[in-house]
């Protein structure tokens, strides 16, 4: 179960603020899209291991992205919902694209986003 305390809501809003302060743009997020990036990602006990983007994923289109990889086979839905909000998602997790990725162990899941709430650029 992920540790929901003050030192976590702390470390994520903090997370949160950096992305959305410093999005990156649509050549930087293609040319790193599979890259690790350290400076968007949080380790919060126990076993989870979460990055949150914000970027240009379609030319002038700024969408959140969070990926989230549990201490289990997948993450709980539980703490997925929680992230969510706590990366001040507008949509519930059924109203976002989702996908997976990994393998082995642990998986992760993918929630997508526009930070407008137009799908538009995305589905064009």
């Amino acid at each position: 179960m992920l540790v929901r305390s003050p030192a976590t809501a702390t470390a994520i809003k903090a997370l949160s603020h950096r992305a959305h302060s410093q999005p990156y743009t649509h050549p930087h997020i293609r040319r790193l899209f599979f890259t690790p990036r350290p400076d968007r990602t949080l380790v919060i006990p126990h076993g989870h291991t979460v990055e949150f983007t914000v970027a240009q994923f379609r030319p002038g289109w700024l969408a959140r992205q969070l990926a989230i990889i549990g201490p289990e086979l997948w993450p709980d839905v539980e703490d997925v919902r929680y992230l969510m909000k706590s990366f001040d998602f507008k949509h519930p997790l059924e109203k976002c694209v989702t996908w997976p990725a990994g393998n082995g162990k642990r998986r992760q899941v993918n929630i997508l986003e526009p930070l407008n709430g137009d799908w538009g650029p995305f589905n064009g």
